[in-house]
């Protein structure tokens, strides 16, 4: 149920993005709708593996599910900020490409009955990218200093790097399973 949460939370998100930084009498409180949602996507993705783990009731299924859960709503947060100018484009392709990729590999990978779970890299990846989004979430609606939106830019570096390194990982992994069992 937490994980699937995401799927209903990750639109909701949009709506109210745009509904914040399109109408003026909605900015207000659409601001802080966006914390309450983007709190609850990022807490609901903690805590199902934490609970699914003490429960002893982490699944294949599970291990594909929560990814593409975490692609949903990620994804969703990058193509809102994209909208407003504090995600550039190159951004957001690199983490499409990255996503689509892993997505790629775990398909294989689990036609082949295998799932694979998460790597110390893709949750280095996932902490980067929550933080590049909440940063761009404060920046909605303000116009940033030249410092500011420099440090953005840094930061956007540094998680689109930590995304290509978590996909080379996945990649070797990948790549080291079909040598060693085609």
């Amino acid at each position: 149920m937490l994980t699937s949460s995401r799927f209903v939370l990750a639109p909701a998100f949009a709506v109210v993005f745009s509904l914040t930084t399109r109408v003026d009498e909605f900015r207000t409180v659409g601001f802080v709708l966006l914390w309450v949602l983007f709190v609850l996507i990022e807490l609901s993705d903690v805590l199902d593996g934490a609970v699914a783990r003490r429960q002893g009731t982490v699944s294949d299924v599970g291990k594909i599910l929560d990814p593409f859960a975490d692609v949903v709503s990620k994804v969703t947060y990058f193509t809102c900020l994209l909208t407003v100018g504090i995600v550039p484009l190159w951004f957001l392709l690199i983490v499409l490409y990255r996503e689509f990729g892993i997505i790629l590999i775990r398909m294989i990978l689990y036609h082949d009955g295998i799932a694979l779970g998460a790597r110390v890299a893709g949750k280095l990846k996932t902490w980067f990218y929550g933080i590049s989004a909440a940063a761009g979430i404060l920046l909605v609606g303000i116009d940033p200093s030249p410092a500011v939106a420099t440090g953005m830019t840094v930061l956007l570096a540094v998680t689109a790097a930590a995304s290509v390194g978590s996909f080379l990982q996945y990649l070797v992994l990948f790549l080291r399973g079909r040598k060693a069992h085609p």
